[in-house]
């Protein structure tokens, strides 16, 4: 018996230590949301409507289908706010979080909000003018995907792992690219993806699949399966594969130029020399005073393109033909954001990190806050967190159950009565007489 009780004491006590949270574990899940935070929303600016700027090379992005209801079955109808406007004049509404999207101007004081007044934008007339250089597509009506389906999915049981295309911008299902475990490879190594739609419908992007990523197995050594490299002549990381594309694209380069071999027996000193300098000009290393040959690149370049989406490092874009029937091709099918470093997510995402830096975060707040206090005020700390963490999830549970969507007013709702409850606990005071 007496056995029994220390082992039901031992049990009691380690599911008590794994269902506690240390004050440093809401500091690291908060820093974690921080990092979040500043990495989608941080780069924009959550003070003032950009509309005045016009057109954003990239930002945050929200659709309001309260103020456009139509827009659910015609996305001619359907309208963006930037952040700050998502705050601020679409409080309470039905958003849907967009992520982010290019060359997107706020739609918040035209035309395409019915009933709406831009607050941010007083002194405009309004409704303004619809934007007519703005592109939206089926994420606008919170679908996503060939299935068409929402994101969270209430009818999925399991984890959504989905991928945005860098052309139309839409998101995937990662078992709707691919349902083979490549995609999953593919993914974690990849910086950006082209659906299979888009690669049809821009074919001139099938000339570079040669720079695009694809699994092989490790010659010699299987041990660890499969591995990610570059398909075609380019491996990102491998010197031998770049020296050997350089010497494919010197050979092509010769037959293309006419500077190939000399006929006489006679050897030519020079030749490797004006090799070299096609092979500058067309790779892009030549110095600007240098005017380009206008030799496009990828008559040069392998296309063993197979349809379905593309998997791209994170340089493939600086390998992009940049000779003048290329420029003319990418403007004519507004596309020349490709050519634009700055366009890149990652490239967002990092400016947005950048500008985090600068501020003190929750995280550094709280651990000089809880360098400050002695070990039994963490311990109160930690016991009203918890019992304030266990009483929001059975409070947001209900609205879970009857598929409501919370809202501001019933989030101080909440912190009011657990505010009625901390002073109803403290009770009357107790006087000595």
């Amino acid at each position: 018996m007496e056995n029994h009780q220390i082992s039901k004491s031992s049990g009691e006590e380690n599911e008590l230590e794994e269902s506690s949270v240390t004050m440093l574990d809401v500091l690291e899940e908060e820093k974690e949301l921080e990092e979040e935070y500043a990495a989608v929303l941080g780069a924009s600016d959550e003070k003032f409507c950009n509309y005045s700027l016009g057109a954003i090379k990239r930002q945050a992005l929200y659709s309001c289908l309260t103020c456009c209801p139509d827009g659910r079955n015609d996305l001619n109808r359907c309208a963006g706010v930037c952040l700050a406007c998502s705050y601020q004049c679409h409080e309470n509404h039905e958003l849907i979080e967009l992520y982010t999207k290019r060359n997107f101007r706020c739609d918040c004081p035209t035309e395409r909000m019915t009933g709406n007044r831009c607050r941010l934008n007083a002194g405009l007339k309004q409704p303004a003018n619809p934007n007519e250089n703005n592109t939206y597509n089926q994420n606008f009506q919170g679908l996503y995907c060939t299935c068409h389906r929402p994101y969270p999915d209430p009818e999925r049981t399991t984890e959504e792992v989905m991928l945005q295309c860098v052309i139309c911008e839409d998101w995937f299902h990662l078992h709707h690219l691919d349902s083979t475990s490549h995609a999953t490879k593919l993914m974690e190594q990849c910086s950006e993806m082209i659906c299979g739609t888009c690669m049809d419908k821009h074919p001139f992007l099938q000339s570079y699949n040669g720079l695009s990523l694809s699994l092989m197995e490790k010659s010699g050594d299987t041990s660890d399966g499969d591995i990610l490299a570059v398909s075609g002549d380019v491996c990102a990381n491998s010197k031998d594969n770049d020296n050997k594309l350089r010497n494919d694209l010197d050979k092509s380069i010769s037959d293309i130029m006419n500077i190939g071999e000399a006929a006489s027996s006679e050897p030519n000193t020079d030749e490797p020399q004006q090799k070299r300098q096609k092979l500058e000009e067309i790779t892009g290393e030549q110095s600007p005073s240098k005017k380009p040959v206008d030799v496009c690149r990828r008559a040069i370049l392998k296309n063993n393109y197979e349809k379905g989406p593309t998997f791209w490092p994170a340089d493939w874009r600086n390998n992009l033909c940049r000779c003048m029937d290329c420029m003319d091709m990418y403007k004519s099918e507004k596309m020349e954001y490709l050519l634009d470093n700055d366009d890149t997510a990652k490239s967002y995402e990092e400016r947005g990190m950048r500008r985090a830096a600068t501020e003190s975060s929750s995280y550094e707040q709280g651990i000089q806050a809880l360098a400050s206090i002695n070990r039994v005020q963490q311990i109160d700390a930690i016991t009203e967190y918890n019992h304030m963490k266990d009483r929001l999830k059975e409070y947001l549970h209900t609205f879970v159950v009857n598929k409501k969507v919370v809202t501001e007013e019933d989030i101080n709702r909440f912190f009011s009565e657990i505010r009625s409850e901390r002073n109803a606990n403290v009770g009357q005071p107790y006087f000595c007489r």
